[in-house]
């Protein structure tokens, strides 16, 4: 049975898109509206504002080397907020669920409980990812106001990693109920085709690496074990899909985008997971990993790095391992060839994949820890 609550689900692109915030939006709308009677989406917000911020951001950073964090600025938080603040006029709602949305509600005024969810925080991301790296000064200082603006209008805050949660914790003041809940799969269940994976040295063996940013992935680490698997005789493919890597192999396959919005793409990555043995991603920097969960619902065991979230996503000897954060690609060839070598572990590995997704790592219950945590105060 529905819970009897009304949220206003607050994004300034549309979380009906499956390409905003990678699907995350969708799924997230789709977990509430599945467990609750009122979901309403306050967006999208017109992004033609973004759009000219956006070219002025790439003028800065070829004249001056610098970047503004254009996205999480004063002047776009307090345009958000008298759009969302007309669109809420004469409505009842019991919460706004706002999520990665500091510059939306940062200058919200409402009286309406606020639930804020997000996978970071932008101090973490600042010289941890790319884009958020090389600002100007008083671009961190703004982007890290709203940040604290958006955390204290908050009553409950919600990260899918301890690793999130803590940083907030100790670096924004914050009075809101907090928790860590990991998210889910970005794929419909329907599309979801589960058998026991079991792996064998006389069949090949197929390493995929799923992913838009192949150095930030660690694509050159997945390269280099792909290459030493080979060498030391085993029978192994390597399917890259989501970027166009520097090299080619006669033994890799290259999918450069596949759109989940259209049908044929999304049954043609479920085919790749399918097909997988391993999903193989030793990402740099990571705030969580949807991917992880992916691959759990599929039962393919996950080989990553220990880095960001990622702890929450792939638990060591559950759904896959995460290797120390200065492994190197010998480290990662030697615990791949370990499961290849140990077929038993390897299909136990594999039926823990799965049990972890069905437990935890789905959108469902997202949604019902998020409820319980409302239902706490």
């Amino acid at each position: 049975m529905k819970k009897k609550i009304a949220i206003a689900f607050i994004t300034a692109s549309n979380p009906l898109d499956k390409k905003s915030w990678s699907g995350i939006y969708y799924q997230m709308h789709n977990g509430l509206a599945n467990n609750i009677e009122k979901v309403e989406c306050i967006g999208p917000i017109p992004l033609f504002f973004i759009k000219a911020m956006a070219v002025t951001n790439r003028i800065t950073k070829f004249f001056f080397g610098k970047g503004y964090n254009y996205k999480n600025s004063i002047v776009l938080s307090f345009i958000h907020s008298k759009f969302i603040q007309f669109k809420l006029r004469g409505k009842k709602f019991d919460y706004i669920f706002a999520p990665a949305a500091s510059t939306e509600v940062a200058f919200l005024k409402t009286n309406i409980p606020i639930i804020y969810c997000s996978d970071s925080s932008f101090g973490q991301l600042n010289e941890y990812y790319d884009t958020y790296s090389n600002l100007f000064d008083f671009s961190v200082n703004e982007s890290n106001l709203i940040e604290q603006k958006g955390i204290q209008k908050a009553k409950f805050l919600t990260y899918p990693s301890i690793w999130a949660k803590s940083y907030v914790e100790q670096n924004y003041i914050n009075k809101a109920t907090t928790k860590v809940i990991p998210f889910g799969a970005n794929i419909n269940q329907e599309y979801i085709y589960f058998e026991p994976k079991t792996i064998s040295k006389a069949e090949e063996i197929n390493l995929l690496f799923l992913g838009v940013d192949w150095y930030r992935k660690g694509g050159e680490i997945v390269y280099d074990s792909f290459l030493q698997l080979i060498e030391k005789g085993y029978n192994v493919s390597l399917t890259v899909c989501g970027c166009i890597p520097p090299i080619v192999h006669n033994k890799m396959e290259i999918i450069p985008f596949l759109d989940k919005n259209k049908n044929e793409d999304l049954i043609r990555l479920t085919t790749l997971f399918s097909a997988a043995h391993f999903l193989f991603l030793p990402s740099k920097a990571e705030c969580f990993g949807i991917v992880f969960c992916e691959a759990s619902a599929f039962g393919i065991p996950s080989i990553t790095r220990n880095t960001g979230g990622i702890g929450n996503a792939v638990i060591n000897g559950v759904n896959g391992y995460c290797l120390d954060e200065k492994s190197n690609s010998d480290a990662y060839t030697l615990q791949l060839q370990n499961l290849i070598e140990n077929e038993e572990e390897y299909k136990k590995l594999s039926l823990s994949s799965r049990k972890l997704y069905e437990d935890e790592l789905n959108w469902d219950h997202w949604a019902k820890e998020v409820i319980a945590m409302l239902e706490t105060k």
